[in-house]
């Protein structure tokens, strides 16, 4: 392997992103870039060689630490921008009528009256009408719901 070669392709590419082609006529695969170009061949013969090296005769160690890094990004990625997270919300003053609910971990009565504020679930994937008195009440349930999120991603991924 020219270590040069794959080496200056990889400074070269450096915020490029690269799609895969196959033709149905010859049955080859070609990497294009951003802009549609075909990579070199010196290149693509480097980067099949390097991959190889990389990837062909892993330990099962070593691909368990890969699916558990994609994994953890995974986990990352949806926990950053989807939720679940608490939130807290104050009671309106001005109601005619006062509201209340009964805290689903601890079971205290809250109400507009006696409380300032509640707690609950947001996230894109994970609300619920569920409500809370304090987040000392609402963070073991966000918690426990993360915690079935990284048991259900690991399984997905295959990390053992």
């Amino acid at each position: 392997m020219n270590k040069a070669i794959i080496k200056d392709f990889i400074k070269s590419s450096r915020g490029s992103m690269f799609s895969f082609t196959y033709d149905e006529n010859n049955g080859k695969v070609q990497v294009l870039d951003n802009w549609g170009y075909e990579i070199s061949p010196e290149s693509a013969a480097a980067i099949i060689e390097g991959m190889s090296k990389a990837y062909i005769n892993l330990t099962d160690v070593e691909i368990n630490g890969i699916r558990k890094r994609n994994a953890d990004n995974e986990i990352w990625h949806d926990s950053y921008l989807y939720g679940p997270r608490a939130s807290e919300s104050s009671f309106r003053k001005n109601l005619k009528r006062n509201w209340g609910f009964t805290c689903k971990k601890c079971g205290k009565k809250v109400s507009s009256k006696n409380d300032n504020s509640w707690w609950r679930i947001d996230g894109a994937n994970y609300s619920s009408n569920n409500k809370y008195c304090s987040k000392q009440c609402i963070d073991p349930v966000v918690s426990e719901i993360e915690q079935k999120i990284e048991i259900a991603t690991y399984k997905r991924f295959g990390v053992k």
